[in-house]
């Protein structure tokens, strides 16, 4: 297969440029990236369909790039635009909307296929213009963007799909008879094919997203960008194998295969070691100073006899090297994900346990004093904390008498409630992994961490805590968990500076951060 369809006729409604080829790096757009992992799969027959500003496409016309025009873009969708390249495609190809941003490893999977069709799927993205999915045995039963359609929420249609010619022209022959030019091509797939004909690749805890207006491609910008490249850094395979040899000293670790799965602050690994599997982490930049290591070590190992967190097989306190059991096929919730009733009723009860196991662990986490550490981690490094900073922090510190006002209480907490900080099982257990920022702490500086990462919205943050005081929450909760807000958005700001001191880059991560900071504290004692 050497073929390879790309929609990009769309007319923008917010941008005078498309999407597809609005730089969101120095000298990178979405089109510049699609063709060149598809050159680099060899794919030598790459039409692109173009309509919204033809002329700003001319560029890319080469030898293995063909150009075609629908001249009614304005009054038809994406089928419309699929049916124009009928007469260019002469075998199975694949099928790419131009304003979709993926990791490289979905084109490869796809393009790895040789044989029927190959919808793709990954979790749901809350983004609110989602195209859900739902299958049976591997094989789509159900496309629709109306959320009260669907039964099961299975995870989102990628705009990235294998079809093959005889498919191809069923989908041609059905849209001459078709009276809706507004018609998107996944609504007649399923029109034309049988489930049969519909598997589905998914692929968990993909980096992805779509851009269909200015919010959208500064996220790209910002945020899945910057994730995308701290992904798929290259990483020292001799390094990782001298430090899987400190934990396996007497067997031969060579034959250890290593998958780069991610993280934030950290490198995680993925390894494939005599039969068994498990998670590598390594520290990554910056870290120094930031995080306790034989507290963590401590903290995690209590958090494993409670149950909510993957056995633990290695810790090195002076490296921060560790070694956990994977959870195979586990799916990483995300900001949507986390917010099902399902998931918060199970994060609830993994709260309750934390919150209610009566163990003391190693270290305080005084929110206070951690703020006062990170400046003076930020003035080592040689960086300077965001404009207008010397009039917020006191504001920021006086909520310390505010929240003594309030009452606070001490209790083990996580104190890092990423959502992707929530790993789901096979069996539809919900561990909490990473207790890197642990220690004794209010159980509301939970929730607002767990609020302010996700985007809560107010009926899920209501839902949530009900579950967790069994109908019953207190008066003060949420003037507790705002104050928590502002100082979790304040000291992972100052966090940011830190690490992007040291060579990281997380877009304007910490700044969204420090102005969110900044809008909540007007809020107090209103």
């Amino acid at each position: 297969m050497k073929t390879a369809i790309i929609l990009a006729a769309r007319r923008e409604k917010e941008s005078e440029i498309p999407y597809p080829l609005k730089a969101f790096a120095p000298d990178l757009c979405l089109l510049d990236r699609t063709i060149g992992i598809l050159r680099d799969l060899h794919f030598s027959n790459i039409l692109i369909v173009v309509g919204y500003k033809a002329e700003m496409f001319r560029k890319y016309e080469a030898d293995d790039v063909t150009l075609i025009v629908n001249k009614d873009y304005e009054f038809t969708a994406s089928m419309g635009s699929l049916a124009l390249a009928k007469d260019y495609v002469k075998e199975d190809f694949l099928l790419i909307e131009s304003d979709t941003f993926y990791e490289r490893r979905l084109i490869e999977q796809l393009a790895a296929r040789t044989e029927g069709n190959c919808l793709s799927m990954t979790e749901e993205s809350g983004s609110g213009d989602e195209c859900f999915m739902e299958t049976k045995n591997g094989f789509v039963t159900k496309i629709t963007k109306d959320r009260h359609r669907v039964c099961h929420f299975e995870g989102e249609m990628i705009g990235v799909s294998r079809i093959t010619l005889d498919t191809f022209e069923m989908l041609v022959n059905a849209w001459e008879h078709v009276s809706n030019p507004y018609l998107n091509y996944e609504y007649l797939l399923m029109d034309v094919t049988e489930p049969l004909d519909r598997p589905v690749l998914v692929l968990k805890n993909l980096i992805w997203g779509d851009v269909d207006c200015e919010e959208d491609f500064k996220k790209l910008q910002n945020v899945i960008y910057p994730r995308l490249r701290r992904r798929e850094n290259p990483f020292d395979h001799d390094n990782l194998i001298m430090h899987l040899h400190n934990i396996f000293p007497d067997k031969d670790v060579s034959t250890a295969e290593i998958i780069q799965i991610g993280g934030m602050s950290n490198k995680n690994f993925r390894v494939n070691f005599e039969d068994k599997s498990y998670v590598l982490r390594v520290p990554g930049n910056g870290s120094e100073g930031m995080v306790e290591r034989t507290n963590e070590e401590f903290n995690a190992i209590e958090a494993c006899k409670m149950g909510v967190n993957p056995e633990i097989r290695y810790f090195n306190a002076k490296t921060g090297i560790k070694l956990a059991d994977f959870v195979e096929n586990a799916e990483t919730l995300n900001a949507a994900t986390i917010q099902r009733h399902d998931n918060m009723k199970k994060i609830a009860k993994i709260y309750q346990t934390i919150h209610g196991s009566h163990i003391r662990l190693k270290n305080e986490f005084n929110i206070f004093q951690e703020i006062e550490k990170y400046d003076q981690l930020i003035q080592k490094a040689d960086a300077k904390m965001y404009d207008g900073w010397e009039d917020v922090r006191p504001q920021v510190m006086a909520l310390e008498g505010y929240l003594n006002e309030l009452g606070v209480e001490l209790c083990p907490c996580h104190n890092d409630a990423l959502y992707e900080n929530f790993i789901k099982a096979t069996d539809g257990t919900i561990y909490l992994i990473d207790w890197e920022y642990s220690g004794m702490n209010d159980p509301m500086a939970d929730f607002a961490a767990l609020f302010i990462e996700a985007d809560f919205t107010k009926e899920n943050q209501d839902y949530i805590l009900d579950k967790y005081f069994n109908g019953n929450i207190p008066v003060n909760v949420f003037q507790k968990i705002l104050c928590y807000m502002i100082l979790w958005d304040y000291l992972w700001a100052q966090w940011t500076v830190i690490k992007e001191a040291k060579g990281d880059d997380f877009g304007t991560y910490g700044r969204d951060r420090y102005e969110r900071a900044i809008k909540n504290l007007k809020k107090i004692r209103k």
